[in-house]
Order: structure tokens, then C-alpha cells, then sequence
């Protein structure tokens, strides 16, 4: 019966989720009631990369399969905290890449990103705590918040000049650290590239921010899902940081290798968050999926003895950086809306100058093309729509066509005003 569900299963139920309302739009049944054929649909709203993984970890997975011994290996279960082997693999990952000193011992293995935000929030956060988030930023963290911890003070700071749509989070830094001191969260968490601005933070925004949370003796938390999609070649020196008492970074395969739905991911940690992290874990996901485990780990160890991994991933950056220039022209070509240029990622936020979400359905029925509401990203967003080119990064004559198909109705309807 429905009147024996929890009382927070109904709240949840009854509050519009922003991941949820991006799930509905894109359900081809929904899109079918519009008069629209799915097979027609220009999309601009999956936050997902549609890349080619690497063909090494591709053979990864086939050699694992087609050897009776690691296939029987890979049905059993993973240490909670995630395979040792494959926490080396990520140290070598981090100091490949980024020159970071990091031990397995400062590393959680989980099912994805999302999961393992889950277990810090469990973690790190008491009811009646409060988590800083920047405005606008990742529209599912609110959520997972409210769902895991209640009565959890959810803080925003603006880092949008509205009036100019521009990303102005450096111009803030001493008002920012003002407000960390004042307010005094337990978490600021911030991402970098963000999402859905696409904006690389600065070094000088996130150490003012780190000296901040040491002073008040809380966490800096940083999401990293597009630090491999980066488009300038110099990476900001706090990529390279490892964890410490008061700073924590979430990592993760999805994105940069098109891992979305092989779930797999990790938290670097100090030590003594890891040992807590393992009691949560325990309980929830129980242990990380094995085979992922041992299919990234050899794929890792291969491609940095061969001296490809680099190569590769600065390929993908490269293809990422390509697109969001071609983008942004055709964007300021045929549409006259503000954008912010992206640094990273896959996104492009755009001011509307109207609700977003009427903006998203008016133009979804008409055009057949699809963008997403920017009100789950924060205040700022409200009257914004996120594009993301991720999704159709090997196809922009179709961004072009759908950026072509939304241009023209725009401008019909300003003629008929």
C-alpha cells in the first residue's frame, strides 16, 4: 500500500529532481506524445561522452573473457576498499598525468562517482551540518544531500555575473573566503571543469578556498569527472595535489575513457577517512565490481608501458576542445544569446532571457531539438539552458542542424511579435 511507504521515499517522490525531469525529456515515450520521432530527436541534453573508449581497454575486457582462469576471477569479490592492484594502477594513473605523490592507502574504489559522493556525505556530514556548494553547480548534488542526510543546511554562492553572463568566481575569491569563515561549512564541494558551466576554477580560487576550510577545520571536496577533458594543455597546480586532512578528490573512469555505464570510480582520501569510508561501504555496495577492476587496471599498466595513455587522453581533449569552439561560433552566429565559453567538458551555458524550462519545452515541441533547463543547476540558471555537445561530439554537422532548426523558430517568433 502506498500509505506504508516512508516519509521520506514520499518527499523525495513529490520534489521535481533535476536528473530525473533530464531522464523524462529524454524517454522516448515522452518524446513520442510530443508528435515526435525519437529517431529524429536533436539532443543537446545527455551529460554523457560519445567517444570511442580506447581500444586497449577494449582488449582488456576480451583478453579477461577469453581466459577461463581470470573470467573465473572475475566473479569474485573485491576487497570493499577496491582491489590493491588496482589502486596502484591509479597511483601510476595520477603521477602519469598529473606528477601527484599518492599511496593506495589514500584510495576508496566504488561504483561510480555518484555512489562514492553518497558514502562521503554518510561519512562527513551530521544533520544540521552545512555543505557549500557554488551557484551554479552540478544539479544532482542537492538531491543525493536530501536524500542521505537530513536536515543538512545546503549553502549557495553566485560566481554568475547575470547581467553580463560571465563566470566571475576569481572577482569573488575574498568575498568567498569571507562567507566559508562566516558560515562556516563542514563541506564546500566544487567541481572542476564544472558543470554546467564548464569553467576550469583557478589556482588562486581553490587554495584561498582550501586555507578557508582548514581554518574552520572542514573539507574541501573537489569533483573531478572532466579533469581529462581540459583544453588548455597546462593543467592548474591543485590537479596535482594529493589528499590531506582537509582536501578530498572523487574520480572517476566515466567520462574520459566512456566508462558511464562500466561503473567504476574512486575516492583519493587521507588515511583516516578511508578507514571509515570501508565501514559505510561495507554496508551499501558491499565491494566494487571486480571485473572493471581488473579490465582498468590492465589497460593502465599497458598504456603507460607502451606510452600511449597520455597520448590518448589528450586526443580526446583535443577532439572535446574542437567541438566546443565549432559550438560556440555557430551558437554566436545564428542565436543571439549569451554564453559562457567552456574551459573543459562538455557543456555550454546559455542565457535565454525567459524561464528555461518553458524555453525547453516550447522548443522541443517545435523543433524537435532538446536542451536542458538550467534551474536544477542553481538560482542563476533559472532563466538558462545547459547544451551539451558531449553526446554528439563526432556529428556537428547534427549540432549545427539543431542549432539551425532552434534559430529559425526563434526568429519566427520575434516576427510574430
Amino acid at each position: 500500500s502506498p500509505n506504508n511507504i516512508s516519509k521520506k521515499a514520499k518527499q523525495f517522490k513529490r520534489n521535481i529532481s533535476p536528473v530525473r525531469e533530464i531522464m523524462n525529456y529524454a524517454n522516448p515515450d515522452y518524446i513520442r506524445k510530443l508528435g515526435i520521432n525519437p529517431e529524429d530527436l536533436i539532443s543537446f541534453a545527455g551529460g554523457w561522452v560519445n567517444h570511442k573508449a580506447p581500444e586497449k581497454l577494449r582488449e582488456a575486457y576480451e583478453s579477461i573473457v577469453s581466459d577461463p582462469r581470470l573470467f573465473h576471477l572475475t566473479g569474485e569479490y573485491s576487497p570493499t576498499l577496491g582491489q590493491t592492484e588496482f589502486k596502484k594502477a591509479v597511483c601510476k594513473f595520477e603521477n602519469e598525468l598529473y606528477g601527484m605523490d599518492i599511496s593506495e592507502k589514500q584510495i576508496v574504489v566504488g561504483l561510480g562517482s555518484t555512489q562514492l559522493v553518497m558514502e562521503l556525505f554518510t561519512v562527513l556530514l551530521d544533520p544540521g551540518d552545512k555543505i557549500l556548494l557554488l551557484d551554479p553547480s552540478y544539479c544532482n548534488y542537492p538531491p543525493q544531500i536530501i536524500t542521505e542526510i537530513p536536515d543538512v543546511e545546503i549553502l549557495r554562492f553566485s560566481v554568475i555575473n547575470e547581467k553580463k553572463w560571465e563566470f566571475v568566481a576569481d572577482d569573488k575569491i575574498s568575498e568567498f573566503t569571507e562567507y566559508i569563515l562566516e558560515k562556516k561549512p563542514k563541506v564546500v564541494l566544487l567541481v572542476s571543469p564544472d558543470n554546467p558551466t564548464s569553467k576550469v576554477l583557478s589556482d588562486e580560487f581553490v587554495q584561498a578556498t582550501l586555507d578557508s576550510v582548514k581554518k574552520i577545520g572542514g573539507y574541501l571536496i573537489i569533483d573531478f569527472a572532466y579533469k581529462e577533458l581540459v583544453f588548455n594543455d597546462k593543467h592548474p597546480s591543485y590537479f596535482s595535489w594529493s589528499p590531506n586532512e582537509n582536501f578530498i578528490s572523487i574520480r572517476s573512469n566515466s567520462k574520459w575513457c566512456r566508462g558511464l555505464g562500466r561503473r567504476l570510480g574512486w575516492v583519493e582520501a587521507p588515511e583516516f577517512l578511508v578507514k571509515y569510508m570501508e565501514s559505510i561501504q561495507t554496508s551499501s555496495v558491499l565491494c566494487p565490481d571486480t571485473m572493471h577492476q581488473m579490465a582498468l587496471t590492465k589497460f593502465i599498466n599497458d598504456s603507460i608501458e607502451s606510452n600511449t595513455l597520455t597520448d590518448y587522453i589528450k586526443k580526446t581533449a583535443k577532439l572535446y576542445k574542437n567541438v566546443a569552439e565549432k559550438t560556440v561560433e555557430i551558437l554566436k552566429k545564428k542565436i543571439d544569446c549569451k554564453i559562457i565559453t567552456p574551459d573543459g567538458g562538455l557543456y555550454i551555458f546559455m542565457k535565454i532571457g525567459m524561464d528555461g524550462g518553458k524555453f525547453v519545452e516550447d522548443v522541443l515541441k517545435k523543433t524537435g531539438v532538446l536542451f536542458i533547463p538550467g534551474w536544477g543547476f542553481g538560482r542563476t540558471g533559472i532563466n538558462a539552458v545547459r547544451l551539451s555537445f558531449g553526446p554528439l561530439v563526432e556529428d556537428i554537422d547534427k549540432i549545427e542542424s539543431g542549432i539551425e532548426k532552434v534559430a529559425i523558430y526563434l526568429k519566427s517568433e520575434s516576427d510574430c511579435k
